[in-house]
């Protein structure tokens, strides 16, 4: 009895490191304090679809950032959208901003088509170029009614 005491306690002790071992590896591939802060970027459309906070923002398909804030602009009433995009991103100021879906019925997203200029948008900055939400009835009444 007091050899299987033994046994017992060696195998239990034995897992109990390797399971210490999993925890401190697994925490040190972890990386708690540097969190990155995105950068708050604001676009203006005429027509924003179905975009809603929470929708990604996209860089040739790969999400960079996502919807932040969404408001109207008093003076012109353009929808104001605010995207929050990874700080290490670099966006040339000329980019494009478009508004597209995943397929007909997939959910709405902003693309940004990057520009050529050497001078890059700022947190809190404007995009001058942008392209507003394009929906299939618009689409489909223009073809009927014309």
């Amino acid at each position: 009895m007091n050899k299987k005491l033994n046994i017992e306690f060696i195998v239990g002790l034995f897992i109990l490191i390797l399971t210490l071992f999993c925890f401190f590896y697994y925490f040190s591939k972890i990386n708690i304090n540097n969190v990155a802060t995105p950068i708050e970027i604001n676009s203006s459309f005429f027509d924003i679809g179905n975009i809603s906070i929470g929708n990604d923002v996209k860089i040739k398909g790969v999400k960079v950032g996502e919807v932040s804030g969404i408001r109207l602009d008093q003076e012109n009433f353009m929808a104001i959208i605010t995207s929050s995009i990874e700080e290490n991103i670099i966006i040339p100021d000329d980019s494009i901003f478009k508004i597209s879906n995943n397929g007909f019925i997939g959910s709405p997203y902003i693309e940004i088509q990057l520009g050529n200029s050497n001078e890059s948008l700022k947190n809190n900055g404007f995009t001058i170029n942008n392209i507003d939400a394009v929906s299939l009835e618009e689409i489909i009444n223009s073809f009927i009614f014309k």
